[in-house]
């Protein structure tokens, strides 16, 4: 991720679009975190430029989700130390993470659904969606916010990708 020079022009443009983004009903934090980030970041503002000139919104609604897997990887401070995984181990991860993932998403639909949860977590809807349709390996930040906003402790959302 590049880091950019920004100029007065550039943060009144994000401001704007940050402004057009709170008029089509995305989480207020979301939008802070997109537009201070883009003023760092110049992958962020890129996309919130194209989210701007995006006329379709299922378009919109991934960028969306693009732009705050963005935000939390430029947010991330800590070094994550990754492990070796064999390319023969990919496929049993996978059904692991998806079974996680509907056994939460069973949850999330008990309690109210994906839009009450993007409303009590303020991680945009889209964004949730990718989240939930995906076999990726589910991000520590986004996991706690969900556990905080179902009120599970982080040992029973723990507990619940052990199995």
């Amino acid at each position: 991720m590049k880091a950019q020079a920004i100029t007065p022009d550039l943060k009144v443009e994000l401001m704007e679009i940050g402004a057009l983004m709170h008029k089509k009903g995305l989480p207020s934090s979301f939008i802070a975190s997109a537009v201070e980030t883009a003023f760092e970041f110049e992958g962020v503002y890129d996309l919130m430029k194209m989210w701007a000139d995006e006329k379709d919104k299922s378009e919109q609604d991934e960028i969306v989700a693009d732009i705050q897997d963005l935000i939390d990887d430029c947010s991330q401070k800590e070094k994550i130390e990754g492990t070796y995984i064999r390319f023969d181990d990919l496929e049993g991860i996978a059904k692991n993470i998806r079974v996680f993932k509907d056994t939460l998403r069973l949850e999330i639909d008990k309690q109210g659904g994906l839009n009450h949860l993007a409303q009590l977590t303020d991680i945009p809807q889209p964004s949730l969606s990718r989240f939930f349709g995906s076999a990726s390996m589910p991000r520590r930040n986004t996991l706690l916010k969900i556990a905080k906003a179902l009120n599970l402790s982080q040992v029973q959302i723990a507990t619940e990708w052990l199995r």
